[in-house]
């Protein structure tokens, strides 16, 4: 079969479209043949090397998908061959076939395509634990989404107006603060041209937002706790920027606030966090919920998704498409 694959870490350019072996089906396994793989930027970091944890090359990117069964372990009563599934993996997306974890698999709703599928997984499961599990955002609250036109920014700003909060999502541009707002920001701050701190200010007349979802690090984190107001919560998912960032601990004392990190990927291997997948797909196939996929691209085309997504041209997620 063909899959991407990379045998050293560097630019876009080592993705290499190539023959791999086929999956080996467990018994706790199922073979799915792909339909679509989402992109993400983690996706970038594992590339470049820069991602967290150790990777043995060569080495096939890819943690979500979406396909047909074509065949289950003997051990597997969830799903059948046949059946339309999205699929969470610790790697390997990036191919016309995988064999994911019968745990980490699931039906998905007739009314969702492949594509939209595949968008689903790693940016709706980060930003609704953040959300709801961790920040438990209350109605008429203030959350502040950073990098809104994100794919996590996408699923997040969504998510906070289904708990009835008021949403500031940030951008780099005029477009992307309209797509923002079309996915139910009430406001938006162009980072280039406003300062953050003043803007949130003047948006929440002096209060601050009650919840911050950050993903960016550096300046854009430590901004992230000054716009806090009493009682704040800050959850960080990512540090996209790669840039350390500052903290007056002070800042934390007198505001009374919480900073929290998550990382999805180790809560799936603790086998925690799949189980919202379950309170997602009910509210995306009502349309409460929308998995927004700005651009798919070949799978044979995979160095020039990924130079796509680090040009920050994305509105929402893109994807691979076998």
């Amino acid at each position: 079969m063909k899959a991407v694959r990379l045998h050293q870490f560097g630019p876009a350019e080592v993705l290499q479209y190539e023959e791999v072996p086929e999956p080996v089906v467990r018994p706790h396994s199922v073979l799915i043949e792909v339909k679509a793989a989402g992109v993400n930027r983690g996706d970038l970091g594992r590339r470049r090397g820069t991602y967290p944890g150790e990777a043995t090359l060569p080495l096939i990117l890819g943690w979500e998908v979406a396909g047909v069964v074509r065949e289950v372990g003997e051990a597997v009563t969830t799903v059948r061959p046949g059946e339309r599934v999205l699929a969470m993996l610790g790697q390997g997306g990036y191919a016309e076939r995988v064999s994911a974890y019968d745990a980490q698999t699931v039906r998905i709703p007739d009314n969702l395509s492949f594509e939209e599928a595949a968008a689903v997984p790693v940016v709706f499961l980060t930003s609704w634990i953040a959300l709801q599990e961790i920040a438990r955002v209350q109605e008429g609250e203030w959350v502040l989404v950073q990098a809104g036109a994100s794919g996590v920014g996408m699923a997040a700003i969504q998510i906070a107006r289904h708990a009835g909060a008021r949403v500031i999502a940030t951008a780099g541009s005029a477009a992307k603060l309209d797509f923002c707002r079309q996915l139910g920001a009430t406001a938006g701050i162009n980072y280039r041209e406003e300062d953050l701190v003043q803007a949130c200010q003047r948006l929440t007349d002096g209060q601050g937002v009650d919840v911050v979802l950050e993903s960016v690090g550096g300046q854009t984190f430590s901004q992230s706790v000054a716009v806090l107001r009493r009682y704040g919560r800050l959850v960080t998912v990512g540090n996209s920027a790669q840039q350390p960032a500052t903290l007056d601990p002070g800042l934390l004392i007198r505001g009374d606030l919480s900073l929290h990190g998550l990382w999805l990927g180790g809560r799936l291997r603790e086998r925690r966090g799949w189980s919202a997948i379950h309170d997602i797909l009910p509210l995306l196939a009502s349309g409460a919920l929308k998995a927004v996929v700005d651009r798919t691209f070949p799978l044979r085309e995979a160095a020039a998704a990924h130079r796509y997504l680090e040009a920050r041209r994305n509105l929402g997620k893109v994807v691979l498409v076998p």
